[in-house]
């Protein structure tokens, strides 16, 4: 139950509207103690790439800014427009 809280609490934080540099930091420290309490829960068969890849969209964030315009699909960004 606590890893879907963490897990809930990190997009929370990497979605919102606004993004601090130094919460980005603090962030991706609690998302590698977060994947690593998953590694005690679940079977290894669990882990794919995908699972692995959390640890990347912090850099994403800091590199792109919010990512909540990102994330759209094209027709979103359209729609948005009118």
């Amino acid at each position: 139950m606590k890893i879907t809280i963490e897990l809930s609490n990190f997009f929370k934080k990497l979605c919102s509207k606004v993004l601090d540099v130094s919460e980005l930091d603090k962030l991706k420290d609690n998302i590698v103690m977060t994947h690593c309490n998953m590694e005690r829960t679940f079977v290894p068969p669990f882990f794919t790439i995908s699972v692995h890849l959390l640890v990347h969209l912090v850099e994403e964030a800091k590199l792109g800014g919010p990512v909540h315009y990102r994330w759209m699909y094209p027709l979103e960004r359209y729609f948005f427009i009118f």
